[in-house]
């Protein structure tokens, strides 16, 4: 058997071995001449002829190139570059500037080509002359142009050389009073954009520094100066507005100082400044407990030391579990996490204290390298570790929603439209819970005062563009959670507050919620939401909510108890089989993909509301079932956000909550009013618990669901 020749590739003849290997140049003068006198001039040939550096053949290539009549302007501008002594070159290459011969100089022939390829051999003393000034004037315009025009297309910023002696060349030029050509704009054009360049390199080498400075007045909180130092190097569109840029981030230090507004004339930045101030201002609130665990932090017992963006959440443990050991070690039955955590003051000042230190100290956050799932299983290890003895892990807790708490507040920060919140309470026989706890009301929950401080607490990290509407809605007839709510509210200048009273016999929760979002919606708020008014959903996780309704199609986001970052709800096992059997079914008849349909904690944007609120009519508790059908029904993305719930689980008896088999019939009858079809999917757990006559004879038989979201 043959085979036909193998085939030969050919590189170009700059890649040649003979250009591009260290050979013995006498071994090989004769073929690089000949290449010389008759290789295709392409600048890349040209340029490897160039390199060697054999004395005797760069003299014999040299004289070879020179004799060439061929060579193209760019060809001959490099030639000329690097051998400013080849005569007849650069004698083609003056023929080329002054077709006319007028001005004509060799030595200018020389310093372009010296411009365009070696800039920094250019004769400066030769820029200032007469003879260069009259030169200038009579070169032309356009082969200039396509000379330096390389040096001039380049995206990169010109060299400290090259940019001097372009500018005198179009001194020259102006100074002759020539007319403005392609060429002289081209030139300013990038001289432009190296100044630019320049001074804003210079403003972000400045970075560090300046924010290391202000980090000093707002208890070494780094996110809003990281985000300001961002909205400046985004203004810096001109040379003047860079400079203007640098000459604020030298002087912000002592302008926050000082307690004033640097000048800016951008509007973007100086919003960003007073979420600067804001953070100076919630940094004065913070006590030294902070520095103090976080100096504590800064090794492990053994003496390692900690990854700085794990440091924080190490410190976070130290603060709170301190704070738990102090107040509670010696209480008897320790509190619950909404006690210790949402409704005293202290304990959710601290919360908020670690949260703000999380979303950058001293530049480090652990947001910026760890999801919040890794961040949960970081804390839960590391109590582990530690082996200490906190009443009711009240320590996990506090931590896991401070994580939460610092990526709300974190999204939000960068979140990049204006926030018009408007917030749905609904109430029956909540009086109790809206007071103070004391002696005769010991499950007081002081809950709007908690919820107000958590809302603003988010909402004062952008005091310009952020506002928020809370509107409790009181559905019992004797209108005792209103009048407790009017009695209790107090003020703050972000958020408004709004207490209704509606009574309709066909409502439970859900008619409240409802008219409530209606009436929200109404009022041009642009984002709605809704919560139950025991402070397990707390609201500085906000933020999560926000972040994903700015998502591209999302009409609603669920604050899932369910995901593998959320955590707090339920037990660690899991809810119990009803809860599965409910929340699984649910998904099944209304073809949701969703963990948690029945959380309630959910947020959603005006227009979405707009085209779904009618068509609800659902007003008892599974209204929001047919409000997330309906949503997604209409082309609408549901999604979900892990959030950390201040809640404690008690076990006890297992049993069926009284209304969830009314609840799932509700659901069915949704699913049928918008014909979405159950009968025509796979609802393998509805059937089982229609084949077992309820959710409680379902849920006695062994239980193998996890809530899955249906394929589609």
């Amino acid at each position: 058997m043959t085979t036909g020749p193998t085939a030969r590739t050919f590189l170009p003849l700059a890649d040649s071995p003979l250009l591009t290997t260290s050979y013995p140049y006498a071994e090989y003068t004769d073929l690089a001449v000949r290449l010389a006198e008759h290789a295709t001039p392409e600048p890349a040939t040209l340029s490897s002829l160039l390199t060697i550096t054999d004395p005797a053949a760069s003299q014999q290539i040299a004289a070879a190139l020179d004799a060439r009549t061929d060579l193209p302007p760019a060809a001959l501008t490099l030639l000329v570059a690097h051998r400013p002594d080849l005569k007849q070159a650069t004698a083609r290459l003056k023929n080329i500037l002054f077709p006319d011969g007028t001005g004509a100089c060799h030595r200018f022939a020389r310093t372009i080509a010296a411009l365009a390829h070696t800039p920094e051999t250019v004769d400066h003393a030769y820029l200032s002359s007469a003879r260069f000034t009259d030169s200038a004037r009579a070169a032309d315009p356009d082969m200039l142009h396509t000379l330096l025009g390389p040096l001039l297309d380049n995206l990169s910023l010109l060299s400290g050389p090259a940019d001097a002696a372009l500018g005198a060349l179009l001194d020259a030029r102006r100074a002759a009073t020539t007319q403005v050509t392609a060429f002289d704009l081209a030139g300013a054009a990038a001289r432009e954009r190296t100044r630019h360049g320049r001074i804003r390199a210079a403003l972000a080498a400045r970075r560090e520094q300046t924010i290391s400075e202000i980090a000093q007045h707002t208890g070494q909180l780094t996110l809003a100066a990281d985000l300001w130092f961002e909205a400046l190097l985004d203004a810096a569109d001109t040379p003047e507005q860079a400079g203007h840029a640098l000459a604020a981030a030298c002087m912000a230090s002592r302008v926050l100082a000082a307690g004033e507004e640097p000048d800016s004339p951008w509007p973007s930045v100086r919003a960003r400044w007073r979420q600067v101030t804001a953070a100076a201002r919630s940094a004065e609130a913070h006590s030294q407990a902070w520095h103090r665990a976080w100096e504590a932090a800064a090794t492990t017992p053994d003496g390692s030391v900690w990854d700085p963006s794990q440091r924080g959440l190490v410190a976070g443990y130290t603060l709170l579990a301190d704070h738990v050991l102090t107040r509670y070690g010696h209480a008897g039955l320790p509190p619950t996490p909404t006690q210790c955590w949402a409704t005293n003051p202290a304990g959710r000042t601290l919360l908020h204290t670690v949260a703000d230190h999380l979303t950058g100290h001293l530049g480090h956050s652990p947001l910026d390298h760890f999801d919040d799932q890794l961040l949960i299983a970081f804390v839960r290890a590391l109590a582990k570790n530690r082996r200490d003895k906190i009443p009711g892990a009240l320590h996990i807790h506090g931590l896991i929603a401070a994580v939460k708490a610092a990526r709300s507040k974190a999204l939000f920060l960068t979140r990049p439209a204006a926030t018009s919140l408007g917030i749905v309470v609904p109430m029956r026989g909540e009086a109790a819970r809206l007071l103070a706890p004391g002696p005769g009301n010991e499950d007081g929950q002081h809950a709007l005062a908690a919820k107000v401080a958590q809302l603003a607490w988010l909402l004062e990290a952008r005091p310009d563009d952020a506002r928020a509407e809370l509107l409790l809605v009181d559905e019992d007839p004797d209108g005792a959670s209103a009048h407790t709510a009017r009695s209790a509210r107090g003020s703050h200048p972000q958020i408004r507050l709004s207490v209704a009273t509606r009574c309709e016999e066909t409502s439970a929760k859900g008619g409240a919620v409802l008219w409530g979002l209606a009436q929200l919606h109404g009022a041009g708020h642009t984002v709605l939401a809704y919560t139950d008014l025991d402070l397990t959903y707390p609201l500085d996780q906000l933020g999560l909510h926000l972040a994903a309704l700015d998502q591209p199609g999302a009409g609603a986001v669920v604050g899932s108890r369910r995901r593998d970052d959320s955590h707090g709800y339920y037990p660690p096992a899991g809810p119990n089989p009803a809860t599965r059997l409910y929340q699984q079914a649910a998904c099944e008849l209304l073809g949701l993909h969703v963990t948690d349909p029945q959380a309630g904690f959910k947020a959603f944007t005006a227009a979405a509301l707009h085209i779904a609120l009618p068509k609800v009519t659902d007003h008892k508790l599974s209204f929001d079932t047919e409000l997330l059908a309906v949503l997604a029904a209409t082309g609408h993305t549901v999604a979900e956000v892990g959030i950390a719930a201040l809640h404690r689980w008690i076990d006890g008896p297992s049993a069926t909550p009284r209304d969830y088999d009314s609840m799932l019939r509700a659901v069915h009858e949704q699913a049928l009013r918008h014909e979405l079809a159950p009968d025509k999917r796979k609802t393998p757990v509805w059937d089982k618990i229609r084949a077992a006559g309820s959710l409680a004879a379902a849920s006695s038989r062994p239980v193998n669901v996890t809530i899955i979201p249906t394929p589609r």
